[in-house]
């Protein structure tokens, strides 16, 4: 995949969706594929990290900055939380922190369900799956599910 060159600013997002979440591990990427689908079927620009920069060829501090720059270019920030990535929690923090809405995407996460206090907080929404998702994308309107906040 191509190092796409995302060190600009725009008046305007580039991207409607910054993709956080975990692609270590083939649930993982099995899981972010989905997600992954219901946007790119509904024609949604997309910036995916992990197609962003190659970390063993742009170096930490690269990769670091590509990300950080791809978060400011997008709309929103859609995370993946199947486990508990670091690097996705510092993008939700992130994105919170610049004012953009922040989708939480727990597959299969069950109303009651544990979430960390800090990722609940800052969640627009709290998704369960892609059936979710695409109600929100289609109709901009979706009822977050409950969780208990620890």
């Amino acid at each position: 995949m191509n190092i796409h060159d995302t060190n600009f600013t725009s008046s305007e997002p580039i991207y409607d969706f910054f993709v956080a979440g975990p692609f270590f591990t083939h649930p993982e990427m099995q899981s972010m594929e989905r997600l992954e689908h219901v946007l790119t079927v509904r024609h949604k620009r997309l910036f995916m990290p992990r197609f962003a920069a190659d970390l063993s060829t742009v170096g930490p501090t690269q990769c670091f900055n590509v990300d950080l720059q791809g978060i400011r270019n997008s709309r929103a920030l859609i995370a993946n939380v199947m486990d508990t990535d670091p690097g996705t929690m510092f993008e939700i923090g992130y994105a919170y922190s610049l004012g953009k809405p922040v989708y939480v995407y727990a597959e299969g996460i069950q109303p009651g369900a544990k979430m960390n206090l800090m990722i609940a907080q800052a969640a627009t929404v709290i998704l369960t799956g892609p059936a979710d998702l695409e109600a929100l994308l289609d109709s901009g309107k979706f009822e977050s599910v409950e969780v208990t906040q620890y």
